[in-house]
């Protein structure tokens, strides 16, 4: 089990910041909610006979009765067990492609003995009509599941049920647990077993489970049971059809949670999204995936259906998805088929996807299998022509890659007049499309066409007609998808005069501004000269080295040239190489950042370049294609990973254009540009860099050479003003970032000063101004938010100014979270580039990280607390310590642990704000503890029978020490006791039935009225309190009685 807790004062933040919002908003979308907070939970609340189900059976039952009325009570039970009792193994992955493919492709039964029908359908949800007509939506809070061979429980906080099986699981945080969504994922994890540990979970709970959603309120992410990390949990920011002025959000803007809720748990969204939006892939590690379609792709789809519904021409059927990179464009135009199919007015169309990737056709082969439909693929213009002229409606892919250009540009006659054609194209910016799309136009002139596309469309170029959907750069940064880039230009501006910026920087020759007369001075006679001189390349490969040593290779992330010229590429390799060399000798000497030398010995890097055929020898080197992909391969890798033989040892690839366009490495950071690019070869350029990778990646690195950055307006000339807009928000450059650095300083430093905190050294002000929760809380969003931007802005000199106020805050973070036992304040997180400058300040303040704090328990402790200088940091060292103590500890005592924090709680009620008193009665309460700790149990079981022994002594003897005899005496009433208990209690149904109570009742009297035990003092007076906590203990502990070991 997880030795994680979450402390009461979060639980409670928990419940009314972030349950109760919730199960409101979900009652206003018309579910059924059932709360069990502080109830005392039987099945029956829930529709079912014990814990150990998962789904609601009589539930289950009723619906499936009034989805298909003439269905007989046998027949209701075969298919009700053929979807909960019949799965084909143990897998969860198996077994949850099981439950969905019952749900969309229905089951049947013999005959339907009404009317003699053979093999009728029967469907478990009803998705065609009004969702709310046939189905029955229902949201359980607090939902009990045993975990299969033990005592234990999970209890998810939401749970959501469609017609009783539960489709969708809903873990809510505190806002003010560190790490809530991550802490939530692992909850989830934990629930279904897949952290590798059985028994700490109850992996059929998510047999039927379609989606899991984390929560803290303010951020709100769902993903699917094969969803591990929180880099692949996405947010629902548009409720659509809804709009966020339909939420009810004060005067902000609505919050995640709200907007998800209304996106994804309306009862329309949510079949749509379970029948339509989710299916089965493979990643490129060969395991099977789950995916659920994210809310662009959904909005994109249902948009462009509409179009082809209601358009009365082949213009106003067509149009542009803009969808930034990294969105999903392959699983868009998957989902849109799918989607199309079920509208009877579309469902004979023929579909034409023009796309050259290979696994494309791969994932439509796999989506148009589950729907009944067979891709064809034209590898040809011929078989195009011929599949094109067929009158049926079918998949077509046409793999633009394998066309010959000259098969191109000849003239297509008209193949086939159908308006039900509907022509998908991917990446619709590329030249080869437009002589394709003009032959298409006469081929098949009255075919819809979707242009899907990751960069906008030129403003010349709009033979699509409009968008029907935008997902731009700055939505899919602001939703985590993608991160910002931070653009940093090594040239000075050739249309600004500035003699003292042009000797200090490289040309601008981005610019045409009087440039040959500048290349002239320069000595060059053009600007690739310029750009593959040796001298040019040398002086710039020592700077992007050290730029990527102090900025990007400290945190473990790799960088990407792109060289003017293949000539150049293989030059830069020459100089990258040296500059390396070179640096590594000077950090042998002195290593003030605690680089890792070693790693860095062993970095490569590597050209790859296309190859032509009168190559000389030193360009050949490097064309050779199977070469390039192991250099891809390691590059992809993390340094120190491994795969199938190959380390993640590459640091840098120099290019000249081959990966600047749909390459995929999260690990790569830093993109160093020495090549003139423009348009939407520079924006996916950019976009190599701002994969979410890691958590010490913050934001992406453009470090530009040749001066596109001074002439970013025009450099993306070819887009309307407004997309302009859109690409330049979504870079940031290093003046901004020092902005942000200076202005997250100023915060941190104003939210002490608030509060009286002047004197950073003043350990003790600190304890005492962080127990209050919130505040602490609010410091530690502070530090956060220092720390993301000094590790973007570190090591420039402008950071080192504020370096002695962060080790100073490190310092307090650590004494701070060791007194107060709050393992938020620690410093895992801080990125490795900060922690070695942190790491070294600690230790000259001999301050060990690794040393955990005292125990309660230990001899030490209260010497150590007497340090203290204030009364009240005593009093809440001792506090947090007890609490650590009960909560870790006592987990597995839990009358002793209830009985300890009812103690505790009593004291701070009693004394409030007395601390001197609080501080005594704290050592008390402790030195109670410790006795505890050492109490013996005479033979009987810690969890089982030490709480009944603890009551019988407290109501016959009260706090007198016992001799042997009367301890003997006691024993032996415990075990005759819990003999009688333990049996009932094993009768099913045990504490509905109020005769079976009133037995156990009655066989505990007679127990007590033995002779052996009448002479106890006390115990035929008080007989009648000492039954009643009997029963009381026996109900609470039933499980632990029935099941611990």
């Amino acid at each position: 089990m997880s030795t994680k807790k979450t402390a009461n004062h979060l639980k409670l933040d928990e419940r009314n910041h972030v349950e109760k919002p919730l199960l409101d908003q979900l009652s206003g979308l018309g579910w059924e909610i059932i709360d069990l907070t502080d109830e005392k939970q039987t099945p029956a609340h829930t529709f079912r006979d014990n814990f150990t189900e998962v789904v609601m059976p009589k539930v289950l039952r009723e619906q499936v009765k009034v989805i298909n009325p003439w269905l007989e009570d046998d027949q209701v039970e075969e298919v009700a067990k053929q979807l909960t009792a019949s799965f084909p193994g143990t897998g969860l992955i198996e077994n949850n492609q099981y439950a969905l493919h019952l749900l969309l492709e229905n089951t049947s039964v013999s005959e339907n003995r009404k009317t003699g029908e053979q093999s009728p359908t029967v469907r478990f949800i009803d998705f065609d009509k009004d969702p709310s007509k046939n189905n029955r939506f229902i949201a359980v809070c607090q939902f009990k599941v045993r975990i299969l061979g033990t005592e234990h429980h999970i209890i998810p906080d939401i749970v959501l049920f469609v017609n009783g099986l539960p489709v969708v699981l809903i873990e809510c945080k505190s806002p003010k647990v560190k790490d809530a969504i991550p802490e939530a994922i692992d909850q989830m994890l934990r629930y279904s077993e897949q952290r590798g540990a059985k028994g700490e979970g109850s992996a059929p709970l998510f047999y039927f489970n379609q989606i899991v959603i984390a929560t803290c309120r303010q951020e709100a992410k769902f993903g699917t049971i094969t969803t591990h990390s929180e880099k692949h949990f996405y947010r629902w920011s548009d409720p659509y059809p809804r709009t966020l002025n339909d939420l009810d959000h004060g005067s902000g803007s609505p919050n995640d949670q709200q907007r998800l809720v209304a996106g994804m748990m309306d009862k329309g969204n949510l079949l749509d999204l379970i029948r339509t939006f989710t299916l089965f892939s493979t990643n490129d590690k060969g395991q099977t995936i789950k995916i659920v379609g994210r809310y662009q792709q959904f909005r994109a789809v249902k948009l462009a259906v509409q179009r082809l519904l209601q358009g009365k021409s082949p213009r106003e059927r067509s149009g542009i998805i803009w969808h930034t990179q990294g969105s999903g464009k392959s699983l868009t135009m998957m989902f849109m088929v799918r989607e199309m199919y079920r509208h009877a007015a579309l469902s004979n169309w023929k579909v034409v996807f023009v796309t050259d990737r290979t696994q494309l056709e791969g994932q439509l082969n796999e989506t148009s299998r589950s729907i009944g439909f067979t891709v064809k693929v034209a590898n040809s213009i011929r078989k195009l022509k011929e599949l094109l002229s067929a009158d049926t409606s079918d998949l077509v892919m046409a793999m633009i890659h394998k066309f010959r250009e000259a098969d191109l540009t000849e003239t297509f006659p008209q193949l086939n007049d159908s308006p039900n054609i509907l022509v998908m194209t991917d990446e619709a910016h590329r030249s080869q499309y437009k002589m394709l799309g003009a032959n298409l136009d006469k081929g098949i002139p009255n075919a819809a066409k979707i242009g899907y596309t990751g960069t906008p469309i030129d403003k010349t170029e709009r033979v699509f007609g409009d968008y029907i959907d935008k997902y731009t750069m700055r939505q899919a940064i602001d939703d985590g998808v993608t991160l910002e880039i931070v653009y940093e230009g090594r040239t000075h501006n050739a249309e600004v005069p500035d003699q003292a910026g042009m000797d200090q920087a490289f040309a601008d020759i981005f610019s045409d501004y009087n440039l040959q007369e500048r290349l002239e001075i320069l000595g060059y006679g053009s600007r690739d000269a310029y750009l593959e001189a040796e001298s040019t390349i040398e002086a710039k490969a020592k700077d992007m080295v050290d730029h990527y040593l102090t900025h990007v290779f400290p945190n473990g992330y790799k960088a990407q040239v792109v060289a003017t010229s293949r000539e150049a590429a293989v030059r830069y390799k020459k100089y990258i190489d040296a500059a390396l060399k070179a640096k590594i000798e000077d950090l042998q000497k002195a290593n003030p950042g605690g680089l890792d030398i070693e790693q860095l010995k062993r970095m490569q890097s590597d050209v790859i370049i296309s190859g032509g055929h009168n190559d000389l020898p030193h360009l050949k080197e490097y064309s050779d294609s199977s070469k390039h992909e192991r250099s891809i391969k390691s590059f992809k890798l993390s340094f120190g990973g491994k795969d199938e033989g190959v380390t993640g040892d590459m640091g840098i690839l120099i290019v000249n254009n081959m990966l600047i366009t749909g390459f995929d490495a999260p690990v790569e950071q830093v993109m160093y540009l020495d090549k003139v690019i423009t348009d939407h070869n520079l924006l996916q350029a950019i976009a190599r860099v701002n994969r979410v990778g890691g958590d010490t990646k913050d934001k992406g690195f453009v470090v530009d050479y040749v001066g596109v950055g001074h002439h970013l307006k025009k450099a993306i000339d070819a887009y309307d003003e407004r997309e302009q807009k859109e690409i330049i928000d979504t870079l940031s450059f290093p003046e901004e970032e020092l902005r942000d650095l200076q202005n997250s300083h100023a915060e941190i430093m104003d939210l002490l000063l608030k509060h009286g905190l002047t004197d950073l050294t003043d350990h003790d002000a600190f304890f005492d101004v962080f127990y209050d929760e919130d505040l602490r809380f609010d410091y530690m969003q502070a530090f956060k938010n220092f720390t993301k931007c000094m590790n973007l802005v570190f090591p420039a000199r402008q950071a080192l100014d504020f370096m002695s106020d962060y080790n100073a805050l490190a310092e307090i973070n650590v004494l701070a979270g060791k007194h107060l036992r709050d393992e938020r304040l620690s410093m895992k997180g801080i990125p490795p580039k900060l922690r070695a400058i942190t790491d070294q300040y600690l230790e000259s303040k001999n301050i060990d990280q690794k040393i955990e704090p005292i125990s309660i328990l230990d001899e030490d402790f209260e010497k150590n607390v007497g340090k203290r200088n204030r009364t009240k940091t005593k009093a809440a060292e001792v506090e947090h310590a007890i609490r650590h103590h009960l909560d870790v500890e006592l987990d597995d005592d839990p009358d002793l642990q209830a009985s300890f924090a009812e103690a505790l709680a009593q004291i701070f009620q009693d004394f409030r704000d007395n601390w001197k008193k609080i501080y005594e009665e704290l050592e008390k309460l402790r030195e109670r503890i410790k006795s505890a700790s050492k109490e013996p149990t005479y033979g009987l079981h810690r969890k089982k029978q030490m709480p009944f022994f603890r009551s019988f002594k407290r109501e016959v003897f009260g706090e007198k020490a016992l001799d042997e005899d009367e301890i003997s005496v006691l024993v032996d009433l415990t075990q005759q006791v819990f003999l009688v208990v333990e049996r009932e209690l094993k009768l099913a149904g045990f504490w509905e039935s109020i005769p079976a109570r009133n037995k156990l009742k009655a066989d505990i009297q007679a127990t007590l009225l033995q002779p052996a035990y009448t002479k106890l003092p006390n115990l035929l007076q008080n007989r009648a309190q000492i039954i009643s906590r009997v029963m009381e203990i026996a109900e609470k502990n039933n499980d632990v009685i029935l099941y611990a070991e």
